[in-house]
């Protein structure tokens, strides 16, 4: 197998996982807005170790309280937001090595 082909398999792989990974940021930052569908779900431990896996620069910063009783989480947007640059980065150098 080419170096080549192989690096853009890898890159491949590794941008559908940021993408899956950005998804799953997106889908909690929505849920967390609703208090009735966070704690039917029990994800609190979720996002507890979620937001500590983020960096220290942005754990915690920008939590605002939503009009519905829950919280937006800032971090965990821009978290998404980071993971969804990476998919497209990785994409796109999988193109160029192609």
């Amino acid at each position: 197998m080419d170096v080549r082909k192989a690096g853009a398999i890898a890159l491949s792989v590794l941008s559908v996982a940021f993408r899956l990974a950005g998804i799953a940021f997106a889908i909690l930052t929505v849920m967390l807005c609703f208090p009735s569908a966070a704690a039917r779900l029990g994800i609190s431990d979720i996002v507890i170790d979620l937001s500590r896996a983020l960096p220290d620069l942005i754990e915690g910063y920008g939590l605002v309280t939503s009009p519905f009783g829950g919280v937006f989480r800032l971090d965990f947007a821009l978290a998404m937001l980071a993971l969804f640059g990476l998919d497209y980065l990785c994409q796109r150098v999988s193109w160029n090595l192609r």
